[in-house]
C-alpha cells in the first residue's frame, strides 16, 4: 500500500485542465493511523484527502473534501473521480485468438455483485457473457469494464464492491457513495487502473461551500478466491460495522415482525402468545402502516389507505390509542428491543408537512405523481427530519431505527441542478443523509440503524459503517417466497457482507425457516392481523425449536464463509454452506436438498479444517455424532444423506481435543 501513500488518489478537470496541472500547493500531515493531504487550487478551491490505514487488514481508505475558501465561485470542476489509481498486478499477456478458452485461474477477474434487483441472483458476482469464449468477469490487457448503480441508489444495478483477483492475489475495492456512482477498470500488462466516483459532476462551488464526496476502501491480499472474501468480511466486521461496538448491539437481531396497521390490542395479544410459548426472540419489529390519521382498517399491507399517509409520522390514534407507548412498554418489559419502520425521505404529497412546508422538498420530476423527495441538503428540511426522528426514538425508547427508501432519487436530483451545478443536489442530499445518521447515532449511543431501500438497494461501505441491512431483498415480501431464493441469497450476500438479514414466509416450516438463517433473521409468522396466529400448537412448537436452534447457529454466521455449492434457484440441486470460526476451529453446515434433486447422498469437502486433527460432527436434529479426520473431511468430504425432499440438515462440528 506504500504506492497509495506516495501518489495522489483523485482526479478532475478544473476549467477544462487536468487538476494536476493546476495545483498551487500540496501539504501532508502524517499520523500513526494515516495522513491528511491538503491541495490548493486557483479561485480558492481547497481539496483535502483524509487517508486512514487499516494495518491489520492490509487496507487503506480515503475520502475527499472540497471547499471554496474564496469570495467568488471556483473554477468549473468536472469529471470528478475520488479514486484514480494504478495498482501493480502480475504480468498478463494481451489476448489473442486461440482455440483454447482463457483459464479463469490464471486470468485477471473483476468480480462485482449484482445489486438488489428483485431476483434470485442478487449480490451474485458470477456473470456470463453472450460470447462463450469470454466472460464478463475476465479483464485482459487493453480491455476495460464499466459498472454503475441505477436510479441514484447505490446497490441498484451493480453494487459498489469489487474483487480484483489473479492467480492467488489481488485487491478488494469498495466505493463509498450512497447515490449514483460509476467505476471503470482498465488492465495493462502489469497494472490494474481504477477510475471511480460519482457518475456525473460539473459544478462550481460557491463561496464558503464545502462538500464531501465518495470514499474508497482498498485491501490487498494474497489468498485463494474463497479465502479473499473472508479477509474482506473480517475487515468490514472488525473495522467498519457498529455491531459489537461499546454500547451498541452485540449481534444482528432475531426479530418478530408485526404489521404497523395491526391494532394495539392484537399486537399485545400476539406478543403474549409468543412469550407464553417460550419462543425466543430479541427484537420486536413494527413495520409500516402505524402512522397517519386514517380510520380505514388496515389488517395487512394490502388493505387500507396507509400508503397515502407516508410522511405523517404521528402514531395513528385510531389504531393505537396510546400512541404505541403500551406496546413499547410491553416489549421492553419482556426484555426485548424495539424496532420501528420509518421512511422520512419519501413523503406523500397530501401529508401535512408536504402541504405546509413545500420548501422542504425538491421540485418533483412529475407534479402529478404521489411522491415528494425530502431535500436533506436543505438545513431546514434536515432539522425537521432529525427532530421528528429524535422524538420518535426518545418517546418510544427505540433500540432500532429502520429507514426505508422506496424511490429512485436520481431524476429529481438532476432536474434540480442548475447550469454549472450538475451533481450538487445529489452531493448535498447524500452528505445530509450521512450527517443525519451520524447525528442520531451520537445523540442515542445505544441506537442501531436498519438500512432498507426497497430491500437492499442502498448497500455500500458508507451505509455499512452506520447501519445493517436487516432486509436485504424485497423478494421475501410475498408470504410464500420460495425458500430456494433465500438459500441462493445466503450464498451470494454472505460473500460480501458479514452482517445482513432476511425474512421467512408467514407459514414457513423447518425447511423454510432454515433457508432464511442469516446473521439477522426476521420471523413473519405473527405479521398480519388478517391471518390468524397462536391457534396451532404444533406450529408454535416448531417455531420455538427453530428459534432455539438459530441462536446456536447465529454466532457462526459472521465468521468465515465457504459456499460448498453454487448459488441458484434451480429445483433439482443441493445448496450447502459452511461457516467456520478459525479462533476455536468450530463451525456449522447448513444443507438443503431441493424438491427436484435425485440424489439422496452427497459429499462436500470442508474448508478451513486442519488435516492434522479429527473432528466431532453433530446432527442438530437427531443428536447423532460422527468422528472424521480433517484430511478426510477436506479431501473426500463430509457425507450428507437426506431421504426427505425438500429437506434440510444442520450440522455442528468441533475439533476433538
Amino acid at each position: 500500500m506504500e504506492l497509495l501513500l506516495e501518489n495522489d488518489l483523485f482526479s478532475f478537470f478544473y476549467d477544462g485542465r487536468s487538476c494536476r496541472e493546476c495545483v498551487l500547493s500540496r501539504t501532508v500531515t502524517r499520523s500513526p493511523g494515516g495522513e491528511t493531504r491538503v491541495y490548493t487550487f486557483p479561485e480558492g478551491l481547497r481539496v483535502t484527502t483524509v487517508l486512514t490505514v487499516h494495518e491489520e487488514h492490509s487496507a487503506v481508505e480515503w475520502v475527499n473534501f472540497l471547499e471554496n475558501t474564496g469570495d467568488a465561485p471556483t473554477g468549473l470542476i468536472s469529471d470528478l473521480h475520488d479514486c484514480d489509481i494504478s495498482l501493480p498486478l502480475a504480468y498478463e499477456a494481451p489476448p489473442k485468438w486461440t482455440a483454447v478458452r482463457p483459464d479463469p485461474e490464471k486470468s485477471t477477474r473483476i468480480l462485482t455483485p449484482r445489486g438488489s434487483n428483485l431476483c434470485a441472483d442478487e449480490f451474485n458476482y458470477r456473470r456470463q457473457s453472450e460470447d462463450s469464449f469470454d466472460s464478463v468477469e475476465m479483464l485482459f490487457p487493453g480491455q476495460h469494464r464499466v459498472f454503475s448503480s441505477v436510479g441514484g441508489r447505490s446497490s441498484r444495478g451493480d453494487a459498489p464492491f469489487f474483487n480484483i483477483h489473479k492467480a492467488g492475489q489481488g485487491y478488494f475495492f469498495a466505493l463509498g457513495w450512497t447515490g449514483q456512482w460509476r467505476a471503470d477498470f482498465r488492465r495493462t500488462e502489469e497494472k490494474i487502473c481504477i477510475c471511480a466516483g460519482m457518475e456525473e459532476t460539473c459544478f462550481r462551488l460557491l463561496p464558503g461551500e464545502k462538500i464531501r464526496v465518495c470514499s474508497a476502501v482498498l485491501m490487498y491480499y494474497k489468498a485463494t478466491l474463497a479465502q479473499s472474501f473472508n479477509l474482506w468480511r473480517r475487515l468490514v466486521r472488525d473495522d467498519f460495522s457498529l455491531i459489537g461496538r461499546p454500547g451498541r448491539v452485540c449481534e444482528a437481531p432475531l426479530s418478530v415482525t408485526l404489521w404497523g396497521g395491526m391494532e394495539t390490542s392484537e399486537m399485545l395479544r400476539r406478543l403474549k402468545i409468543w412469550d407464553e410459548n417460550r419462543i425466543p426472540a430479541d427484537t420486536i419489529w413494527i413495520d409500516a402502516g402505524w402512522y397517519g390519521t386514517s380510520e380505514i382498517p388496515s389488517p395487512d399491507e394490502f388493505e387500507g389507505d396507509w400508503a397515502v399517509h407516508t410522511g405523517n409520522w404521528l402514531v395513528n390514534p385510531h389504531i393505537h390509542p396510546d400512541g404505541l407507548l403500551d406496546v413499547a412498554a410491553a416489549v421492553h418489559h419482556g426484555g426485548k428491543k424495539l424496532l420501528l419502520w420509518v421512511e422520512p425521505e419519501r413523503v406523500h404529497k397530501n401529508t401535512p408537512v408536504a402541504i405546509s412546508h413545500p420548501e422542504y422538498f425538491y421540485p418533483p420530476e412529475n407534479a402529478a405523481g404521489p411522491d415528494r423527495l425530502l431535500n436533506l441538503g436543505s438545513q431546514a428540511a434536515w432539522q425537521y427530519c432529525f427532530d421528528t426522528l429524535s422524538d420518535l426514538i426518545r418517546r418510544l425508547d427505540l433500540d432500532w431505527y429502520r429507514q426505508d427508501f422506496n424511490i429512485d432519487p436520481l431524476p429529481v436530483w438532476r432536474k434540480s441542478d442548475g447550469p454549472e451545478r450538475r451533481g450538487i443536489s445529489e452531493i448535498k442530499h447524500i452528505n445530509g443523509l450521512y450527517r443525519l445518521w451520524d447525528a442520531l447515532l451520537e445523540r442515542f449511543p445505544h441506537l442501531a440503524i436498519d438500512n432498507c431501500a426497497s430491500g437492499g438497494r442502498r448497500i455500500d461501505i458508507e451505509t455499512l459503517r452506520r447501519s445493517v441491512p436487516l432486509w436485504r431483498s424485497d423478494m421475501q415480501c410475498s408470504v410464500n417466497c420460495p425458500p430456494e431464493i433465500s438459500q441462493s441469497h445466503a450464498l451470494t450476500f454472505a460473500e460480501w457482507l458479514p452482517f445482513s438479514g432476511t425474512g421467512t414466509g408467514i407459514n414457513a416450516d423447518t425447511y423454510g425457516l432454515r433457508s432464511c438463517y442469516a446473521p439477522a433473521l426476521v420471523i413473519r409468522a405473527a405479521y398480519a392481523q388478517s391471518r390468524s396466529f397462536g391457534d396451532d400448537a404444533a406450529f408454535l412448537n416448531m417455531l420455538r425449536c427453530r428459534c432455539e436452534e438459530y441462536y446456536q447457529v447465529r454466532p457462526y454466521l459472521s465468521e468465515d464463509v465457504y459456499n460448498l455449492t453454487e448459488p441458484g434457484a434451480a429445483s433439482d440441486i443441493w445448496s450447502v454452506q459452511q461457516f467456520h470460526r478459525p479462533s476455536d476451529d468450530t463451525g456449522v453446515l447448513l444443507c438443503f436438498r431441493r424438491a427436484g434433486s435425485p440424489y439422496e447422498t452427497a459429499y462436500f469437502p470442508l474448508k478451513g479444517v486442519s488435516e492434522a486433527y479429527t473432528y466431532l460432527i453433530t446432527d442438530a436434529d437427531t443428536g447423532e455424532e460422527r468422528i472424521a479426520a480433517g484430511s478426510v473431511l477436506s479431501e473426500k468430504g463430509f457425507a450428507v444423506r437426506m431421504e426427505e425432499k425438500p429437506g434440510s440438515k444442520v450440522y455442528f462440528y468441533k475439533r476433538k481435543r
